[in-house]
Formats: C-alpha cells, sequence, structure tokens
C-alpha cells in the first residue's frame, strides 16, 4: 500500500509528517471489549509522531491541505483546436496582404504614368518652343532693316520672365525657361539673375549658311547650347563681329594661349567657362555646330576650308575646340547669381585657378576671341 504525505499548507516546509495506515492483523482472540479499552495505558492511545523516513517518488502520494475558506479556481477548459477556422484566418491574411500589394503596384504604375506623360509632355513643349525660336530667329535674320551691328532683335528678361528692356513679347518667357534649364541643372549653386537674349542678323545668316553646306556634305549639324566665359570688355565685339580665332581671323592676337589647339573654346558645363571670365559674371551661351568632332589633339594649323577637312572640332571632358567661326554665333548673355556659400567657393576656386594660370603664363583654355 503506498505511503500517504499531508503537507500543512501553514507550516514550515521542513517539517513533514509520513503517516502510514495501519497494517491490518489478524486478531487471535476475541474482539476487546470496553474494559480492555479502559485498561490500555494513555501512551498507547496517543499519536506518536513517526521519524521521517525516505521513500521512493512511486510510493509516494502527495496531497496539498486546502486552508479552511480558501477558494479553489478550477481552470477553464482548453477548447480544441480548429484547423479550418485556423486556415480560413490565415487565407484572410494572405489575401489582405495580396489586395494590398496590387493597390501599391496599381499606385505606382499610376504615377510612373503621370511622370511619363509629364516628361512627354515637357519634350513635346520644348521641341515645339524651340521651333518657334528657329522660325523668329529666322524671320529677323531675314530682316530687310539690319543695322551696321547686324543687331535687329535685343531683349533683358529679369528670374522671373518679366521683360526689363526691348519688346514685351510673351515668348520671351519660353526663352529663359530655355536659359534656367541649361544653365541651372549644370551649376545648381547658382540662380540666373538676368537674361539677355540677342540676334544677329549678320551672324545667324552666316550661321545657316555653314548648317546648310556640312548638311549637303552628310557631316551632323545637330545644334548644341555651349557656354563660352570671357571678360565683360569683350561681350559687346562679340555680340557684333562674333568669335574670332587667333592665328586665323586677322588682327587677333593669342590671350590665353592654345593649349589644346587654335579654335574657340565652350563648354557643356557652364561651371568651366565661369573660370574664364575674369572676375566678371556674364557668360554667353552659344549656338554650336560641333560637326565631326576628334579627341583633343594639340594643333596649331590653319584649317582647311569648311568641310575639306576631315573634322571640325576637338572634344574631351565637356570642353569644345571648334575651329570655324562660322560654326558658332552668340545666343544668350547670362548674369548668374550665387546663392549659397558653397556656390561662393566654388566660384573663387575657379577664378584664382584662372588667375593662377595667368600669373604662370600659360592655361589649359583659351580666351580666344580677342
Amino acid at each position: 500500500m503506498q505511503s500517504v504525505i499531508w503537507i500543512d499548507s501553514d507550516a514550515d516546509g521542513s517539517e513533514i509528517e509520513f503517516v502510514e495506515p495501519p497494517t491490518p492483523q489478524r486478531r487471535k482472540g476475541p474482539l476487546a471489549g470496553p474494559s480492555s479499552i479502559v485498561n490500555t495505558p494513555r501512551a498507547d492511545k496517543t499519536k506518536k509522531k513517526r521519524p521521517l523516513v525516505q521513500s521512493s517518488d512511486s510510493e509516494i502520494e502527495i496531497i496539498q491541505a486546502t486552508p479552511k475558506g480558501a477558494k479553489i479556481q478550477k481552470s477553464a477548459p482548453v477548447p480544441p483546436r480548429d484547423e479550418d477556422a485556423d486556415a480560413d484566418e490565415d487565407r484572410a491574411v494572405a489575401l489582405a496582404l495580396q489586395k494590398r500589394w496590387d493597390e501599391e503596384d496599381a499606385l505606382a504604375e499610376k504615377r510612373a504614368k503621370e511622370i511619363e506623360d509629364a516628361d512627354l509632355s515637357l519634350i513635346a513643349r520644348l521641341q515645339e518652343m524651340d521651333q518657334k525660336m528657329a522660325e523668329k530667329r529666322q524671320q529677323l535674320a531675314q530682316s530687310r532693316d539690319v543695322p551696321d551691328d547686324g543687331i535687329v532683335f535685343h531683349v533683358v528678361m529679369d528670374a522671373e520672365g518679366k521683360t526689363i528692356e526691348g519688346d514685351d513679347d510673351p515668348d520671351n518667357a519660353a526663352h529663359l525657361e530655355e536659359v534656367k534649364r541649361d544653365f541651372q541643372q549644370a551649376l545648381a549653386c547658382m540662380k540666373i539673375k538676368t537674361v539677355h537674349w540677342f540676334v544677329n542678323a549678320k551672324l545667324e545668316a552666316r550661321f545657316e549658311a555653314a548648317k546648310a553646306t556640312l548638311m549637303a556634305l552628310g557631316i551632323d549639324s545637330t545644334e548644341r547650347n555651349l557656354f563660352h566665359g570671357t571678360a565683360d570688355t569683350n561681350i559687346q565685339p562679340i555680340l557684333k563681329s562674333g568669335f574670332l580665332i587667333p592665328g586665323v581671323s586677322p588682327g587677333v592676337q593669342m590671350v590665353n594661349g592654345a593649349a589644346c589647339g587654335i579654335g574657340i573654346y565652350l563648354a557643356t558645363s557652364p561651371a568651366t567657362s565661369l573660370g574664364y571670365t575674369q572676375g566678371a559674371s556674364r557668360m554667353f551661351m552659344c549656338r554650336v555646330l560641333a560637326g565631326r568632332s576628334t579627341p583633343i589633339a594639340a594643333t596649331h594649323h590653319i584649317p582647311l576650308p569648311l568641310g575639306q577637312d576631315s573634322f571640325e572640332s576637338y572634344s574631351l571632358g565637356g570642353v569644345y575646340v571648334v575651329k570655324y567661326v562660322d560654326l558658332v554665333v552668340p545666343r544668350y548673355v547670362s548674369r548668374p547669381r550665387i546663392r549659397t556659400l558653397l556656390g561662393m567657393r566654388v566660384i573663387f576656386s575657379l577664378r584664382r585657378r584662372w588667375w593662377n594660370s595667368r600669373r604662370l603664363g600659360y592655361n589649359t583654355m583659351v580666351d580666344s576671341e580677342r
């Protein structure tokens, strides 16, 4: 028979009483009557504490006594797991996630379509504007009343597109947007302050004739917008007579050297040209026909007539050296404004480089128009 352990919840845990039920014994004599109980010594009737004994777990049954008045809390029964309900819940979560992903994909496609439509609209608008401006230039260039300096149109606009000087043409704002786009994309630290738009009928006619020659010979006649920095004293002479090349144009002397050959030096970035404005803050944005271009190779020979040489320009690292004056016509004179401290440091660094090159007697670029 198993032993029984009674544990008093209020007693010290170190005192454990083992109680073993009495082993039934066969009585050999008659049952004791009242007289036998009375004559039994009192000590025999008293329950004796038995010494602590050790027993294996398999022979021990542990019963913990519950204090009086304590409420017995029964644990709630665990309902059986419904596998079908779990599957339905997982399916609902998966469907919700898929719906969310589909909505995000649809929104992304919508935004991409809007951006694409906006880009196509901008491209179409710019192409229309370029075509319109080309027609206007041709009309101005064919003007009968051409002054001696050839300038048949001149207008000055501010950064907001307001006409400061000249004819208040509604197309002026379109011209400004074209300049700002090319200028500020390449030089984010600067902002356009004013733009001067010139149309010189003589230079335009010379440019169009050169373009027709290239097209007749099957040479690339793509127009580019390139920048040229120069001193303020050269602005008006260039607007009247165009660019001149030392050693080719009569009466023109070399100013800064010709490290990359003889020609008109231009750059794809205004940041490059700004370093050669000799302390000024104005530069040209020109219409340029680069024609067939080759990597820069210093050469100082007088070029053959247009179309008879193997190339019309040198190009390397965003710098173009055009060998023919007919392929470059000044279009705009822009006056930028530095709008950040970093921009000021960039400009001062470029100007310092120019002054150092002047002091040392050489330059990696030339200002060859005068």
